[in-house]
């Protein structure tokens, strides 16, 4: 019932062989090089092709779920830029440019790199403002040029990886001294192992925990383009709509990374449960000599909660992929269901790893055991196609406005519509008494609790659509009261539910859940993706068997040899 669907290619194990812990001590393009050979076999077993990609099909969504997009960060990241960001945007102008289809198809088979440069070293969520410039040249063409250090080209993999890189480049589009909006330009920037005439990058160091993406600042010293370079239209009134157009697929990419969650949540809960099942300890005065762990509420509460988190996720995650591809809807509602999905799928993966984490003890601490790897990827998730606190803001103030809604709900009587609705309604009579939305003293009222705003118009859909779907009774009484202790002073303060009742009714819903955990684990089909030595007696011990080891004999050798030396010198 709550399985994940994969190619039976990635369900293989001569498959998942490929994606084996690394050696922490390879040398950071070794890394890169096998991340960007993993990210070429995920995309070459889901096989997308140009509909795929321009529909954004249900096998295109599927990619972003599939347990195996959690067991490299790195390869994940380069596999969602090529498919997504940079493929998609070309394969909406290979119908009117049809020059560029070859490199597209090149793109989805993933022998040529496919990049994104749309955010600068001084403009991350105001993209709007970009300063790299592409001059039309009288001669034809045009000539890209970064202008200053601030605008270079920030985070995007472009460092040489083997096979050709083309880079989708959004740039400020200069005819005649006038401005004629930003346009997307295909840009060559390597050939594999030289970067290309004109173009400079620098290496920004690795991020700490999370897989190693050779993450980089790109500039372009006056690079010589064609004609054919520039995507879509030159005439556009309305540069700003021209400009939220071509940038597109970061909504989309924002949706598919947020989906990245649902088996993230699966994998570490998985983990933490099996860890807690063997892992015992001695109770004085019990009469029983040891115990296992995941007796304790303390233990078993966040797996359970963390579980029946996925399984609500992933009937949400059908709602939105399904309503964002389809283009009859509101662009403005269709990008606000990508945010809202995002907002709580980060929420409940960030808060789960945090506490599985923790509850695994020291062992919790160590990449090997996955966990805190996983909660670095959704670290930068949060922030990777729009960071999750400005897309929160942006929606939550243009739905207090009333510019457009979201899809209503199906349930306006339950506890988590009744929150929903309740915080628009206590920032709309802000608004009331404001006056002015652009007011310092809304912005201070407002801006605080957009994010709170959003995610509560997550749980409210998250928990529709499991009603819906008709998930078993006990998923949704936990996924309801878990939510509802996230915000246990508004349920008090306004539906008279006091925090002692909140918490007697989560206690209750856990119990119930209890006895169904091994069901749960099994049902999330996630066990060939779990490398993790601490899940059962025998990984540990295997895992034991090939570190690095001193014995005591070796150390006094050593010593003895040493001590020689400094007796000569």
């Amino acid at each position: 019932m709550h399985t994940m669907t994969s190619p039976d290619l990635v369900q293989k194990l001569p498959f998942l062989r490929i994606f084996q812990p690394c050696s922490q001590h390879l040398p950071a393009h070794e890394q890169a090089t096998i991340s960007n050979q993993r990210a070429k076999h995920i995309l070459n077993a889901y096989a997308l092709t140009e509909d795929d990609i321009k529909s954004l099909s249900q096998k295109f969504w599927r990619m972003h779920i599939d347990p195996i997009t959690c067991l490299d960060g790195a390869a994940t990241t380069l596999l969602t830029i090529q498919a997504n960001l940079a493929a998609g945007t070309l394969a909406a102008h290979v119908d009117d440019q049809p020059c560029h289809r070859g490199l597209l198809e090149q793109m989805l088979r993933f022998e040529v790199s496919g990049q994104f440069c749309l955010t600068e070293a001084d403009h991350g969520l105001d993209a709007i403002n970009i300063e790299t410039v592409a001059t039309s040249l009288v001669d034809g063409g045009f000539e890209l040029h970064t202008p200053h250090a601030g605008a270079a080209k920030f985070m995007p993999p472009t460092y040489p990886c083997g096979i050709p890189c083309f880079a989708i480049v959004f740039a400020r589009f200069m005819s005649q001294g006038n401005f004629c909006g930003i346009k997307p330009f295909v840009v060559q920037l390597s050939d594999g192992t030289e970067m290309c005439p004109g173009i400079t990058i620098r290496v920004l160091p690795p991020r700490r925990s999370a897989s190693h993406v050779q993450h980089c600042l790109t500039y372009f010293d006056r690079v010589r383009l064609p004609q054919s370079a520039m995507l879509g239209q030159v005439a556009q009134l309305d540069y700003r709509l021209d400009f939220l157009q071509s940038i597109w697929r970061v909504a989309a990419g924002s949706l598919g990374l947020g989906s990245i969650a649902i088996p993230a949540l699966q994998i570490a809960a998985f983990i933490a449960g099996k860890y807690s099942q063997r892992r015992t300890i001695s109770q004085a005065g019990t009469g029983v000599e040891r115990i296992p762990l995941i007796t304790f509420k303390t233990q078993h509460a966040p797996i359970l909660i963390a579980l029946c988190q996925s399984f609500v996720l992933k009937e949400l995650w059908k709602f939105a992929t399904t309503f964002f591809s389809d283009d009859s809807h509101d662009p403005r509602v269709r990008h606000g269901v990508a945010a809202v999905f995002k907002a709580i799928a980060v929420q409940h993966s960030q808060a789960a790893h945090l506490k599985l984490s923790e509850r695994c003890g020291a062992q919790g601490l160590f990449d090997y055991n996955q966990i805190c790897t996983q909660h670095a990827e959704m670290r930068g998730i949060a922030i990777a196609e729009g960071d999750l606190l400005g897309l929160s803001i942006r929606l939550a103030s243009e739905l207090v406005l009333g510019r457009y809604e979201l899809p209503v709900s199906s349930q306006p009587d339950a506890l988590l519509a009744q929150h929903d609705s309740g915080l628009l309604s206590s920032c709309r009579q802000t608004l009331l008494r404001v006056g002015n939305h652009r007011s310092a003293e809304f912005s201070r009222e407002l801006l605080p609790c957009a994010e709170k705003i959003v995610q509560s118009i997550g749980h409210r859909m998250a928990y529709d659509a499991a009603v819906e779907a008709r998930l078993d009774r006990r998923i949704l009484d936990l996924y309801l009261w878990s939510t509802v202790r996230l915000d246990e002073a508004w349920y008090s303060e306004n539906l008279r539910i006091s925090t002692a009742a909140q918490s007697v009714a989560e206690d209750t819903a856990l119990e119930a859940a209890l006895p169904l955990l091994d069901d749960w684990m099994s049902d999330t089909r996630v066990e060939p993706y779990i490398f993790a030595p601490i899940v059962s007696t025998e990984r540990w011990d295997g895992f034991l068997a090939g570190l690095y080891t001193v014995s005591g004999t070796r150390v006094r050798e050593e010593n003895l040899q040493r001590r020689t030396r400094t007796a000569r010198l």
